[in-house]
């Protein structure tokens, strides 16, 4: 195998080769671009390495167009400053809000304007600005990964429910990992987050998977479903063992290339994903784990735990996408190799 590696070990970039999410990214577009459009709210969730990122930047480089203005966001900045001095700092929203004699000079951006005062209140500013952008017949698309329930974001929340409120053309799309999607929208004052359509991604279809391995590395079916099998359709695994394959210089799978791929998934992203989860969660990993055929009643016995307590915290690891049912009774890991990590750790 000759040339550049088309696999990526970096989180948050589009790598060269991956497997898009159509119905996913059609299902978004189609609703974004509906008029009237039945939601203005997505909101993407899904455990760590499930290309939220890349389905959220495939959707945000479709509608950079002539009738879009699109504002990706950090979490870490202060959300709302953040949304109007970038709106302020495209070219031609920048003359329109000239023209109209904006004087936004009071929040460090924008030109004084003779005679006019300026605007002091941030959230005015904006509903100004979005004014004027709505009677241009423009859109606006902002994108948020990553979101947490922070201060500055439900800030923004309540402010962006007042431009709904007013009927502005402004959307929004954002990723997160499920608990922090679950505390955003729980939030009383934000009712309206429970009410939009999320979208939980599911693993990559093994089939896709497999005709994606076998074109790149032109190897034999047989060999590419065991790609595909080790992979259990995790989007970062499918990037992690492309990438050693190709490293390695192999088509298959073999001893070294799976003891490499345990070290990459637990250096990467399964250490994070441990670190975050509570010590009732973490009992039940283990439990099931040392488990050899994944009975909920084995595992509940095994450490000690009330069937009550042990229904709300297997509930919410189902949620986060790190379990699944498996059969009647029966529970499996959703993570490639995931049971061998966890096998290695003390709580």
């Amino acid at each position: 195998m000759r040339g550049g590696n088309p696999f990526t070990l970096d989180f948050g970039t589009e790598p060269t080769s991956y497997i898009s999410r159509k119905q996913q990214t059609d299902q978004i577009i189609k609703t974004f671009s509906a008029d009237p459009s039945p939601s203005h709210i997505y909101m993407i969730t899904g455990v760590r390495g499930t290309g939220k990122t890349v389905l959220l930047s495939e959707i945000e480089n479709y509608f950079c167009g002539e009738n879009w203005i699109t504002c990706d966001l950090s979490i870490e900045t202060d959300l709302l400053q953040a949304f109007a001095a970038k709106l302020y700092n495209v070219e031609k929203l920048r003359t329109w809000f000239m023209n109209a004699k904006l004087n936004l000079s009071h929040f460090g951006f924008g030109i004084e304007i003779q005679e006019v005062p300026p605007i002091t209140d941030l959230g005015t500013a904006i509903e100004q600005m979005m004014k004027i952008i709505s009677k241009q017949k423009k859109k606006v698309l902002i994108t948020v990964d990553e979101t947490v329930n922070s201060a500055s974001m439900r800030k923004f929340a309540s402010e962006f429910q007042i431009l709904l409120r007013s009927k502005y053309p402004v959307y929004l799309l954002m990723t997160g990992l499920y608990e922090n999607i679950y505390d955003l929208q729980n939030e009383k004052t934000l009712t309206f987050l429970y009410r939009a359509p999320k979208i939980a991604l599911a693993p990559l279809n093994a089939s896709a998977v497999t005709e994606s391995y076998r074109k790149i590395f032109g190897n034999s079916l047989e060999d590419a479903r065991r790609m595909a099998s080790v992979t259990k359709g995790y989007s970062y695994a499918y990037q992690v063992l492309g990438y050693l394959c190709w490293d390695m210089n192999t088509c298959t799978v073999t001893d070294s290339v799976l003891s490499e791929f345990d070290s990459y998934m637990e250096e990467y992203v399964y250490g994070k994903i441990w670190e975050e989860q509570s010590p009732v969660k973490k009992k039940i990993l283990k439990g099931l784990s040392s488990s050899e055929n994944g009975l909920v009643t084995d595992i509940r016995k095994s450490i000690q735990m009330s069937t009550s307590e042990f229904s709300v915290y297997r509930s919410r690891l189902i949620r986060q996408g790190l379990i699944q049912a498996d059969g009647y009774g029966r529970l499996a890991f959703t993570l490639p190799r995931f049971d061998i990590f966890i096998n290695n750790q003390i709580y």
